[in-house]
């Protein structure tokens, strides 16, 4: 994006790019660089305080526009953080991608989630509160727009465990489940948290990391035996098909 911004040339008054945009975005190329500008400051103020407590006043500010010129790229709070929320998924999928899959896919796919935790912030109040207040379009095009990332996730996931993309597509929903549960359990508010520093309340205190390692390892070993014993069950019944005296009078 850097190499968008090219000052102006000297004996000049032809401002720079990035002058222009504070100004107004017209073309493609700075209505995209504004968007990106938007969702950075949007990650900037969510990676220090909770989503109550971030305004879209604040975002415009650091941007340098108005709150009106924000909704024109964004209708709602909501409408910006699921932005924020699908850009994040994107980088985590490509995080993974380049990740080896190694013999324990339970710990590799926790340390690359563990290792973004705005997308883990984002997807703990995903379906609670940023899907909240969206018309049904909005919803619709908001999913629509998860299934070409949800796939290449699934396929990730298919490579490691040597399962059916379609059978990783159902273990990804089980995985965000586990994946909400375990960072709100971790991440208890400041009253809590301070009423279990002490034993015997200490065993209350979760790491999310390992946590949600230990649950991928569950769910992933009860995936594979499934796929191992769907796969023999197919096999048994093809086989029980195949020598049944109805399929051997159509072979004749």
């Amino acid at each position: 994006m850097a190499a968008l911004v090219r000052p102006a040339q000297a004996g000049t008054d032809q401002p720079d790019l990035m002058t222009c945009i504070r100004q107004r975005a017209k073309s493609p190329e700075q209505k995209a660089l504004r968007r990106q500008q938007i969702l950075d400051a949007a990650a900037g103020y969510f990676a220090e305080a909770p989503f109550e407590q971030v305004s879209l006043h604040d975002i415009a500010q650091r941007v340098g526009i108005t709150k009106a010129a924000l909704y024109r790229y964004f209708r709602s709070k909501e409408a910006l953080f699921l932005a924020l929320y699908h850009q994040q998924m994107e980088r985590l999928i490509e995080h993974g991608e380049q990740l080896p899959p190694g013999d324990d896919a339970a710990t590799v796919c926790a340390q690359a989630l563990a290792e973004e935790p705005l997308f883990c912030r984002l997807n703990a109040i995903l379906h609670t509160v940023l899907e909240r207040n969206l018309t049904e379009d909005e919803a619709r095009n908001f999913k629509l727009g998860l299934l070409p990332l949800l796939q290449r996730f699934a396929t990730l996931i298919s490579r490691w465990l040597s399962i059916s993309v379609a059978e990783a597509v159902e273990l990804l929903l089980h995985i965000q489940q586990a994946m909400i549960g375990c960072w709100h359990i971790c991440h208890p508010s400041k009253t809590v948290a301070a009423a279990i520093a002490e034993p015997p309340l200490t065993l209350f205190r979760l790491e999310f990391s390992a946590t949600l390692q230990q649950h991928l390892s569950w769910l992933f070993a009860g995936y594979k035996a499934s796929h191992i014993h769907r796969t023999a069950s197919n096999a048994l019944n093809s086989g029980t098909a195949h020598n049944s005296p109805d399929s051997t009078a159509e072979i004749q």
